[in-house]
């Protein structure tokens, strides 16, 4: 999902820092919202009222209201309890309210994309990513006003996203490792799903919690979520079309950045590729070189001979500090 709007400016850097959304707020469309969800959703007063306040949010619409846009759809502020997501290419002038079916997704904790209220194909509303109104998007948010040039979006992605993110606690990689896994877990109708990681800005910071919004996509492929996936969302894009800066000016911060997700993934034991796209991933988040082979078949051997978890990720760890710094002596110096 690309994140528009609402830039703040960093004083030292005079640079555009993280997005976020700030302040708690309450409006009449979301309480109706919460009143529709409460009644049972069978009373025609109530839908009628819900639906005249849709039709006044959407006449009303305007660009402080745009959080973001993805390829499906655009994404606004309805408060900072909910959002509502528009389809960019379904127009249905029904939109009667309905509560969303079976939940499938309900092992997942970090997930955010999900619709508490859908208005057929065309209009959702889903929970705002934080209750209190502030978030960062991981990655470089798709601004063009604020980003004229990728030396731009580098400068950002090496002193203020790399920094931030690559501090963070392992747990907050661990859960969304454990929501990977889960994901992996679910098949319904003969489909598999796979969280989308080709735009980073689909994973947001709220507090030292990661949370993962947009679609979930299906597939046909088993255990579709993969480490590879991860190393991808945070790792190899600075946003949904731009690659990610690999040199040492970065270096230290990625490889502390790339341990702990994999580390996440051998915790919850995620495969560690499927196709072309995550072999690709790994050759990039190694400095595009071929010592991620070494790493995969380490961490194979070790996951087959020590199924003792704690004893195999203290193990992990020793080996991707070892080896990460064997490769940056040979590469950098």
């Amino acid at each position: 999902m690309k994140v528009q709007n609402s830039t703040t400016i960093s004083q030292t850097t005079q640079q555009p820092a993280g997005v976020m959304f700030c302040g708690y707020t309450r409006t009449k469309f979301g309480r109706a919202i919460d009143e529709f969800i409460k009644s049972g959703h069978n009373s025609e007063e109530v839908c009628s009222r819900l639906n005249t306040k849709l039709a006044l949010f959407l006449k009303h619409l305007g660009l402080s209201a745009k959080l973001g846009e993805g390829f499906r759809g655009i994404v606004y502020k309805i408060d900072d309890k909910y959002v509502l997501k528009v389809n960019k290419y379904i127009k249905n002038v029904d939109t009667y309210p309905r509560l969303p079916g079976e939940d499938i997704f309900k092992e997942l904790k970090s997930y955010y994309g999900k619709s508490v209220l859908d208005f057929n194909m065309w209009v959702k509303v889903m929970k705002n990513v934080t209750s209190r109104g502030k978030h960062i998007q991981a990655g470089i948010p798709d601004m063009k006003e604020a980003y004229s040039t990728l030396q731009d979006k580098a400068l950002i992605w090496n002193t203020q996203y790399l920094p931030k993110f690559a501090e963070l606690p392992q747990k907050s990689y661990d859960a969304v490792a454990k929501d990977f896994a889960a994901l992996n877990r679910v098949k319904h109708n003969g489909q598999f799903y796979s969280f989308d990681t080709k735009n980073p800005n689909n994973f947001v910071l709220t507090g030292k919690s990661l949370r993962i919004v947009d679609d979930i996509d299906t597939t046909n492929i088993p255990e579709p979520n993969t480490i590879a996936g991860m190393l991808r969302g945070f790792l190899e894009k600075m946003d949904l079309d731009s690659k990610a800066p690999v040199g040492i000016e970065n270096a230290g911060y990625r490889h502390s950045l790339m341990k702990k997700i994999i580390l996440a993934g051998e915790k919850y034991e995620l495969p560690y590729m499927h196709g072309d796209n995550d072999l690709q991933t790994w050759i990039t988040v190694c400095d595009n070189d071929c010592y991620y082979r070494d790493i995969i078949d380490k961490l194979q051997v070790m996951r087959r001979k020590f199924p003792d978890k704690k004893q195999r990720l203290e193990m992990v760890k020793e080996f991707l500090d070892k080896e990460i710094q064997i490769h940056y002596n040979s590469f950098y110096e």
